[in-house]
């Protein structure tokens, strides 16, 4: 084997075991405009994904792992202020969940640790 078809085919297995199917998934309202958009890694959510009003204000956005939420998400009235945030672990609320009204008063906060509620506040 010559030396540049052997760092050729070096190089492609290298790039081979690297490669993951990663895109980004749209879905829109009947008017055109885009109301989700999210990442998709082997046919599952996994990365961020983000929510639109039909206006185009952000609704929400969190982040998947795996096909499970993982990570802060975060809510939002179409006014763009924050209604509601909550951290998960593979699926299960794992932290502090705070809903807020649309003027920015806390309404509610919640501590959970894999799912099970430790503290509550209203």
């Amino acid at each position: 084997m010559t030396k540049s078809l052997c760092a050729t085919v070096i190089m492609a297995l290298l790039l081979a075991g690297c490669w993951q199917q990663n895109d980004v998934g749209r879905s829109y309202y009947p008017s055109g405009k885009i109301r989700t958009e999210a990442t998709v890694r082997n046919a599952l959510l996994d990365g961020p994904a983000t929510m639109f009003y039909e206006s185009g204000t952000k609704m929400s956005e969190a982040n998947y792992r795996a096909g499970l939420l993982d990570g802060k998400t975060t809510s939002y009235y179409e006014s763009g202020a924050r209604k509601a945030q909550a951290e998960y672990e593979s699926g299960v609320l794992h932290g502090t969940s705070i809903d807020w009204s649309e003027d920015g008063r806390e309404q509610s906060k919640a501590t959970f640790v894999n799912g099970v509620l430790q503290a509550e506040k209203r």
